[in-house]
């Protein structure tokens, strides 16, 4: 049986033989034996589907790195905790370490490192990547798990993390809200519409009670955020969350421009907007609410103290004091070159750098952090 065949098995079980689209992107990304992220499969750099900034270049992480120090110096944190969700290949958290061992040795020193990884390949990939550090690390397979454990004091980075959670698909039409469901004709996947289901329904009524939106207008709800800020405020005592990816504030990305939605599909390097091709084998992604976010980390016990571009926020972190000065004259093999392009591509505002959000969010500090001082402090 190929994942194909297993998702229409679902469907023929369930009545009207549709399953709700979230169901359906669960399935293809996260399905023990067939999901796109369970798989073997590489899925980021050259031999993948996709880029990420941290595989860029490690300058990236580099940069992030800086900026975690100065928050674990912030909070008075002495014994910190640097935790990546959803890492991965490693090569963030890899590049991350180096330079933590270079620009803080006594930080390195007592560091622990935890990382929280569902694919059972990435966290051999992982492992392979930090084989080299000697610190403490700790992986957990979950949020849930890592977070039963909680109590650490640090900060927690993910990039590129919850744009993969499974969404709902929600159409508004003249008779009000339709949640968009999966059904199989003729051997294809084709959409149908449904009433949505009440939790789905009341995310729907508050969302439209702030944003007014077209007939005719398809939005991605995440209906995982909520627990997900739950288990990340358990994890985290004391310290900071940092969150990139791309997204938007509620207003935006509900914006009427986006009529069709912010769903996306990655294969071979190829973007499309159709998840039913290449089941088990693309990337299906969709845009972040950070409205929501933020709130659901509020209840959480994470304020929201900071939210900015990626651009502009590598920029004020001391990116470009990274960039290299050289004479050299080839740009294939010249190693810096390659890091003074990638400095320009991860702020791109028309890639990289503007379509990315960064937020962060702080738990049991006793000031806010004022983030004026906070940049000038890489001046």
């Amino acid at each position: 049986m190929d994942i194909n065949a297993m998702i229409r098995r679902e469907m023929e079980s369930q009545e009207g033989g549709a399953i709700p689209f979230a169901r359906f992107m669960e399935l293809a990304l996260y399905h023990d034996s067939y999901g796109y992220y369970m798989s073997d499969l590489p899925k980021v750099g050259k031999d993948g589907d996709f880029f990420t900034s941290a595989t860029v270049h490690a300058v990236f992480g580099e940069t992030l790195a800086d900026a975690v120090i100065k928050l674990w110096s912030t909070a008075a944190i002495e014994q910190p905790a640097l935790v990546e969700i959803g890492g991965g290949t490693g090569s963030l958290c890899k590049s991350m370490l180096a330079r933590i061992q270079e620009a803080a040795p006594d930080v390195y020193a007592k560091l622990t490192v935890v990382l929280i990884e569902a694919s059972p390949y990435h966290r051999q990939k992982q492992q392979e990547a930090l084989c080299e550090h000697e610190v403490r690390k700790i992986w957990y397979s979950s949020l849930e798990e890592a977070a039963q454990a909680g109590g650490l004091e640090g900060v927690i980075v993910s990039n590129e993390w919850l744009d993969a959670f499974p969404v709902h698909l929600a159409q508004k039409t003249k008779t009000g809200w339709k949640e968009v469901a999966v059904t199989c004709e003729e051997g294809q996947f084709t959409e149908v519409l449904q009433e949505p289901g009440a939790t789905l329904l009341n995310s729907l009524t508050e969302i439209e009670a702030a944003t007014a939106m077209p007939n005719g207008m398809r939005i991605e709800v995440n209906l995982a955020l909520e627990q997900a800020a739950q288990q990340v405020g358990r994890l985290l005592a004391k310290g900071y969350v940092i969150t990139i990816d791309y997204g938007d504030r509620q207003e935006e990305l509900y914006h009427a421009s986006r009529k069709n939605g912010t769903l996306m599909c990655y294969y071979r390097h190829q973007a499309h907007d159709n998840p039913y091709i290449h089941v088990g084998e693309q990337d299906i992604t969709a845009h972040v609410n950070f409205s929501a976010w933020s709130r659901f980390g509020e209840a959480a016990g994470l304020r929201e103290v900071l939210y900015m571009r990626q651009d502009k926020f590598l920029l004020q972190s001391g990116l470009l004091t990274k960039a290299v000065v050289h004479h050299d004259t080839d740009p294939f093999t010249s190693v810096a070159m390659k890091r003074n392009r990638a400095l320009l591509q991860l702020i791109d505002p028309a890639g990289l750098g503007g379509r990315f959000r960064v937020m962060i969010q702080q738990k049991g500090v006793e000031n806010s952090l004022d983030t004026a001082s906070f940049f000038r402090s890489f001046a």
